[in-house]
């Protein structure tokens, strides 16, 4: 009998058991938390650059030949005027003792013309004495015309002969003109088969070597032989996005991290946007708008020399770095970390904590730092929103969900 009364009293009292378990099933999520402040952002945008020096020159040299002498190395410092390298002069100075030549026999056909002029005008004269007593003679009737008539023939065949000796002359003297010239030119270029460098700086490149051919300047575009830099002040160059370019504008801050000094940090101030993507033909920039390759826009940023020791972190050209610019600032703004706005069907929400609960909130973002956010609409100073973990966040929380608030390290 004991055991039949005891039998329905365990069957309540497991059916009761059971019941306080599903009850603590239902446990609290662990979330971490944060409250809405106001905080100031500064957004920017993040890209790769190179450094490059702010001025730098390419040497090419202006006549073409062989080099016979390079005077200098990568990484010397020259001066304004320092020889850097010699072309063999054996042309050029043979031109030039054609063209001292060719001048000498043009001052003497202009001497020739010269003289033809002088006895041209002897006969000019003696041909219009004559032609002045033959027009007398005949108003006197004391020549025939046929007489006349070969003393007025005469008279313009002198005439066209000085003419013609005249012209000569003035050929021959701009014949001389003309030579000067190229003799000029062909001194001129013996001259500059030593190049010299055109300003100070240093030696970054040399690209050429002793017998080697090189091309001047005159005739096509030049072989590039020397790179002089003024490695005193230095820029970065970076190529940025097309949605991020038009955020920019000149005097915006950066900050520089040099890859081969990771523990330095400069600063600079954005000094050029290009406004060219640099396509060199229209099917180029036809092909990105047709989604092949998003375009870039070259931003050089002026380096402050005063924010770096140039003897401890002495900088390269072509060296890599991290850049940051800020493009924008935000005072005072209401703010939440990053990572509580998530985004469903393009709208973005938050989950707020009120009692224990989380109840889905719609807001509306601003900019953003690389921690926070800002939150335009939706949200109120002070209020308390989940902000992690990831996965909980993302896929577990629902309006109602029971949550156990975790503090973070910010609150």
């Amino acid at each position: 009998m004991k055991n039949w009364i005891y039998k329905p009293l365990t069957i309540l009292l497991l059916i009761a058991a059971s019941s306080g378990n599903w009850h603590c099933g239902s446990k609290e999520l662990s979330v971490e938390v944060d409250t809405v402040r106001r905080r100031t952002l500064l957004p920017f945008i993040t890209e790769t650059a190179t450094i490059r020096p702010a001025v730098e020159v390419p040497i090419s040299p202006d006549v073409s030949g062989e080099i016979i002498a390079i005077y200098v190395k990568e990484g010397d410092t020259v001066k304004q005027g320092q020889l850097l390298f010699s072309i063999r002069p054996d042309n050029y100075r043979t031109m030039l003792v054609q063209m001292q030549a060719a001048l000498e026999e043009a001052k003497a056909q202009y001497a020739s013309a010269k003289a033809s002029v002088a006895q041209q005008q002897s006969a000019f004269l003696q041909e219009s004495l004559a032609y002045e007593r033959a027009r007398r003679l005949y108003d006197s009737k004391a020549i025939s015309e046929a007489e006349w008539d070969a003393a007025r023939l005469r008279y313009r065949i002198a005439l066209a002969q000085r003419q013609s000796t005249e012209s000569a002359l003035q050929a021959a003297f701009h014949r001389i003109r003309s030579v000067e010239a190229n003799l000029a030119r062909t001194q001129i270029d013996l001259q500059r088969t030593s190049v010299y460098a055109s300003m100070d700086g240093v030696i970054t490149r040399l690209l050429v070597k002793v017998g080697q051919r090189v091309v001047g300047v005159g005739q096509m575009a030049g072989t590039e032989s020397i790179r002089i830099a003024d490695l005193s002040r230095f820029i970065m160059e970076a190529q940025v996005s097309e949605n991020d370019v038009v955020r920019l504008h000149p005097g915006d801050s950066a900050t520089i991290e040099v890859q081969a000094y990771p523990n330095l940090r400069l600063k600079g101030t954005v000094q050029q946007i290009g406004y060219s993507s640099g396509k060199a033909t229209p099917s180029e920039a036809a092909s990105s708008l047709a989604g092949e390759q998003a375009n870039t826009y070259l931003v050089k940023i002026a380096i402050d020399s005063r924010s770096y020791d140039a003897q401890q972190y002495p900088l390269r050209p072509e060296m890599s770095a991290v850049l940051r610019i800020f493009y924008a600032k935000r005072e005072n703004v209401l703010t939440i970390p990053i990572q509580a706005v998530v985004v469903r069907q393009n709208e973005e929400y938050v989950y707020m904590v009120e009692k224990g609960l989380v109840r889905a909130k719609k807001v509306r973002s601003g900019l953003s730092d690389d921690k926070y956010i800002e939150i335009t609409e939706g949200l109120q100073e002070n209020e308390v929103v989940v902000v992690g973990p990831y996965e909980t966040l993302q896929n577990q929380l629902q309006d109602s969900t029971r949550v156990k608030p975790i503090p973070t390290t910010s609150l």
